[in-house]
């Protein structure tokens, strides 16, 4: 059973942060912290994936975008991506991509999560 947060826990333990390290599969806090994007659940042939870009390691998290998600015409499935952008002040820090798709033929789901400490904190869905 995947145990899931609310998403303003996530921003939260993010905010006044800085990240030290990180790669497209994750992110790494001063405090140890680790951010990865993971399918948290999945059906069949559907799956959800992540990655982050143009991160900016010298800069405090002041706040954390909800995700913007948009559809992805697709002419087998249904297929959702997500933005969240991560700020300093008004400056963009890091960006991350989580995309969800609802298998062959749309007969199917996943969900795409940021993980934190095993608790993951819904991103996207399809």
């Amino acid at each position: 059973m995947v145990n899931y947060g609310n998403y303003n826990e996530f921003k939260e333990r993010l905010i006044n942060k800085r990240i030290i390290k990180w790669d497209e599969g994750e992110l790494v806090l001063e405090d140890g912290t680790k951010v990865n994007i993971e399918c948290s659940e999945q059906d069949c042939c559907a799956g959800a994936s992540g990655h982050f870009k143009d991160v900016e390691l010298d800069a405090i998290i002041t706040d954390v975008s909800t995700p913007d998600v948009k559809g992805i015409p697709d002419e087998h499935t249904i297929v959702n991506q997500a933005k969240v952008t991560i700020f300093h002040n008004r400056n963009v820090v890091a960006q991350a991509e989580v995309v969800a798709d609802a298998g062959n033929g749309g007969y199917y789901y996943s969900v795409g999560s940021f993980v934190i400490d095993d608790v993951h904190y819904r991103v996207v869905d399809a």
